[in-house]
């Protein structure tokens, strides 16, 4: 029987720094990654929000004749800080006096609740639940009247908020302004037997991104509807007044959020219907877990699966995802994201097929 014939392997020195140097390399650029995450986010998020306006660019820019992009730009910017702010206007007034109103009746109503002649009475009798009742309201006064601490306290954090914001703005215009120059530049530089093909595939992009980004308008346009009318019905039934159109409003800001923004918004609003009546609040939080079954489930899929030409099941998917791995803003991302990824996809295939033809 013969003897297994030995390896011997021999690695030289210059193999093994090219390997630490690699490493090194990796995480170091791990690192740098890491460090400029949030600026890339910001970048990203501009760039998203750049091609989302540009057709809204070159309405403003066609029909009213205005040839300056950046004055264009500017009438957009306008329009929606006039609308943004006239919803907080409308929204943030009632809401705080709403507050105070109902902090300082919070007493009364626990002693209201509290009245043997009332079934909730009778219920706190029979089970003596005075004392849990009152420390319960305390509690909640006290959380109530508090709740400037925690904005104090966070102060800074907001005001990174703040700044990320405006830089985010900042970008977006820039990008909306020197777009045109840059995309020339590129495409000069591409092969001329490529640049025809890189053009329709960037093209079919652009079209899943504006077409994802009016699909979300219409869906989060139909839930303020339904929530306006349901408010309005619900108040006048109850002869309770609310906001119902800043409310409305605040279903249409959140609605943007493809499949759980409807979620924060309904919960800001059942909310806020809680300080006005609490009936209303029941009513609502019923109407907003109803209709955020059907949206869910039929409208959010079918709007996004047609406009950024996903299934329902991928448009599903691909939010879910997103929203695990970036949380809101992966979520907004994801759709249109996946909808890119197919128009490569199915360019790759259709080349595939064109070579084994």
């Amino acid at each position: 029987m013969s003897k297994p014939s030995q390896v011997e392997l021999t690695v030289s020195n210059r193999t093994i720094i090219r390997v630490i140097v690699m490493i090194l390399g990796t995480l170091i650029a791990i690192r740098v990654f890491i460090e400029i995450s949030h600026a890339l986010a910001l970048v990203g998020i501009s760039l998203f929000l750049a091609i989302a306006l540009n057709p809204v660019i070159d309405r403003i820019t066609k029909h009213l004749r205005i040839k300056s992009r950046a004055a264009a730009t500017g009438v957009a910017y306008l329009c929606v800080l006039t609308i943004l702010v006239s919803m907080f206007l409308v929204i943030i007034p009632p809401l705080v006096s709403q507050t105070g109103n109902f902090v300082s009746t919070l007493p009364e109503t626990v002693q209201q609740i509290k009245k043997p002649d009332t079934s909730v009475g009778r219920l706190i009798s029979r089970y003596k639940l005075e004392d849990n009742v009152d420390t319960l309201s305390n509690t909640l006064r006290d959380k109530v009247r508090n709740l400037p601490q925690p904005v104090l306290s966070n102060a800074g954090r907001i005001g990174s908020t703040v700044l990320s914001l405006i830089a985010v703005l900042v970008m977006t215009f820039m990008m909306i302004v020197e777009g045109p120059k840059w995309l020339d530049r590129f495409w000069r530089l591409q092969p001329k037997a490529k640049r025809e093909h890189s053009q329709r595939i960037a093209r079919q992009m652009y079209n899943v991104i504006t077409g994802y980004v009016n699909g979300q308008l219409v869906v989060a346009s139909i839930a303020a509807f339904f929530a306006l009318l349901a408010m309005l019905i619900t108040s006048n039934i109850l002869n309770v007044s609310v906001n119902a159109v800043g409310l409305a409003g605040v279903v249409c800001l959140t609605g943007l959020i493809p499949m759980f923004g409807n979620a924060a918004g309904s919960i800001i609003v059942v909310a806020v219907c809680a300080l006005t009546s609490l009936p209303l609040a029941v009513i609502m939080a019923i109407f907003f877990m109803v209709y955020q079954q059907i949206e869910n489930m039929t409208i959010q899929p079918v709007v996004q699966a047609r406009k950024s030409e996903l299934t329902p099941l991928l448009v599903f998917i691909a939010a879910l995802i997103g929203l695990s791995f970036g949380g809101l803003l992966g979520a907004i991302v994801a759709i249109p994201a996946a909808g890119c990824l197919k128009v490569l996809t199915n360019d790759y295939y259709r080349s595939q097929i064109a070579k084994h033809a």
